[in-house]
Parts: C-alpha cells; sequence; structure tokens
C-alpha cells in the first residue's frame, strides 16, 4: 500500500492546540482486524515522531485518574507539536480490542475480586490483549518511511513495526501517576505485558550499575585505633581466662563490647539521628479485623465469578 501525501490534500488544514498552530492532514485506515485514522502533522520523513494511540474514553474524554492513557496522548501531541512534524496513529481499540462493555465488564470484577483488568479480563472469558498493530505498520511503510522515533512504553508496539521491517527507535512518554489505581494499574501493564515503566532518570532501559572496583592487593589500609584497642583486650581477657580468671574475664568482655559500641556510635553521629528519628509509620499495628458481626462481605453474584 502506497499513499501519497498529495491524495491528502483536500483533508490538510490548520489544527490548534495550546496556542500553537500546526498543519493536519487525515488518512483513514481500516482492515480485516483495525480500524481507526492517522494523522500527519507538518512535514514528515525518516525517523519523525509517531504516537500509536488506542482508544480510551475513560482517560480522553472524561479525564479519569485510573489510567495514563490521556495522560500519554496529551505528552506525545506536546512533543509532535515541538518538533513541528509527527505522525498520531489513533486506532479504535477500546478496552485493549475488547471494547468499553468489557473494559466496565473488567472494572466491575476487579473491584468485586481484587484482581488486575488483565486476570479480570482471563476470568471472564476475554483475551487479555487483542490489539493488534499491522494496519499502522503498513499504513508508515505506505507513506514512505523507513525508520520512525515511536513515543511508546509498550514494546509490543515497537516489536509490530520491526516485524513490518521499519526501523524504530523508541522515546518514552514519561508522565505522572495521578492515583494510586493508576499506579497499580501501570505495574500490572509491567508484570502482565512487558510494559517497561519509564522515570526521568531511567527511561525505557535501566542502566546497568557500573561494576565494582577492584581492590588492589599491594595496598592494605591500616587498621583503626579502636581496632588495636579492642583487639589488645581481646587478648588481654584470653590470657586472663587461661590462668583461671574466667569471672574477670566475662566481665572484661561485657565492658569491652559496650566501650566498642559507644565508640562506633559517637564516630557516627548520622546514625544516632537516624535511629533516633524513625517515624513511627515505618512499624504500623497490624489492621483492625472486623469482628463477627461486623465482617464485609462481597455479594453472592460477585463471589460466584471470583
Amino acid at each position: 500500500m502506497t499513499i501519497s501525501l498529495a491524495h491528502l490534500a483536500d483533508t490538510d488544514h490548520r489544527f490548534t492546540r495550546k496556542a500553537n498552530d500546526l498543519r493536519v492532514r487525515v488518512l483513514e485506515l481500516e482492515d480485516a482486524d483495525e480500524r481507526g485514522h492517522l494523522l500527519v502533522f507538518g512535514d514528515i520523513a525518516d525517523g519523525c515522531l509517531v504516537r500509536i494511540h488506542s482508544r480510551c474514553l475513560y482517560g480522553e474524554v472524561l479525564g479519569s485518574d485510573d489510567c495514563d492513557c490521556g495522560p500519554e496522548l496529551d505528552v506525545a501531541l506536546d512533543r509532535i507539536q515541538a518538533a513541528r512534524s509527527g505522525i498520531l496513529v489513533y486506532l479504535e481499540q477500546e478496552g485493549r480490542g475488547a471494547g468499553l462493555i468489557a473494559k466496565a465488564r473488567g472494572y466491575r470484577h476487579s473491584e468485586l475480586c481484587r484482581t488486575d483488568s488483565f486476570t479480570s479480563y482471563r476470568e471472564l472469558g476475554y483475551p487479555v490483549d487483542a490489539r493488534t498493530y499491522a494496519v499502522a505498520a503498513h499504513a508508515l511503510l505506505g507513506l514512505g518511511l523507513r525508520s520512525v522515533t515511536l513515543l511508546t512504553n509498550n514494546p509490543a508496539k515497537a516489536e509490530a513495526l520491526q516485524d513490518a521491517g521499519l526501523t524504530v527507535v523508541v522515546a518514552p512518554l514519561i508522565t505522572p501517576v495521578r492515583s494510586e489505581r493508576a499506579r497499580a494499574y501501570l505495574e500490572a501493564k509491567r508484570v502482565q505485558r512487558g510494559h517497561i515503566l519509564p522515570s526521568a532518570g531511567l527511561p525505557w532501559l535501566a542502566i546497568p550499575e557500573p561494576p565494582a572496583l577492584p581492590i588492589s592487593r599491594s595496598v592494605r589500609p591500616l587498621p583503626s585505633r579502636g581496632f588495636v584497642a579492642v583487639s589488645t583486650i581481646a587478648m588481654l581477657l584470653v590470657v586472663l581466662a587461661v590462668v583461671g580468671q574466667a569471672g574477670i574475664a566475662a566481665v572484661g568482655a561485657l565492658v569491652a563490647v559496650a566501650v566498642a559500641s559507644g565508640r562506633a556510635l559517637r564516630n557516627r553521629p548520622d546514625v544516632v539521628q537516624a535511629v533516633t528519628a524513625v517515624p513511627a509509620t515505618l512499624f504500623p499495628l497490624p489492621p483492625l479485623q472486623p469482628r463477627n458481626d461486623q465482617t464485609i462481605q462481597a455479594p453472592e453474584e460477585a463471589l460466584d465469578h471470583c
């Protein structure tokens, strides 16, 4: 499939967002598996920014804090506008391809059974992720592109474009986590689908820690004064024990330990401060258990499905 941008001229228009203007052209996408639209911003070339985005009514229209779909799309468009060119492939893949009703049922199941949405889909009989990205890859190739910078945290999207013959450079989307429910969803995506969750410091791939430097055998540190003192006391106590003064040796050992500990803490005021400043929240009390007459139970209909 070859797509000539000249054929999209009848859709060319100005797009204004956040007080910035950019020209955009629109192409409809549809095959046996997926449908959606491709939006071309500005003048594109190899290596341009590309965002493949699945529709999410809750996140994009309703402003839900329970997922990162809306923030990801917003950040992707910010970057395309800043670059003055790029492509948005918007696919009708609500609910990871299962639809809005399945998504709503998955949310309900997750609430009642305390499971993540992937597990809920599986237990409800839905595919955990029914999305494909072949139509997006073929459209990008049809535009004459051979390489793209893909705005994503989902390795499946990058793999789909690479399998189609495109060279892909992944650019992560760093977005704020807006709720604990969203945080749990991001963790579920990492565990269940292999998503890489970037941070400002470690985007996309974690940077391995540098190997520890080898210790030179030719340079040995001198023992500290505390070590010398404790070693001397220990030798003295051994002599006392040998000559039959075991009681005196035991008392001396206790005194030596106390002196050594005090010296160590006196040389480390940061440790003393850290110990005395430990908040009580680090050692929370166990949660209260409901009494027999206050036991909380899910509805019977819910328990049948969990």
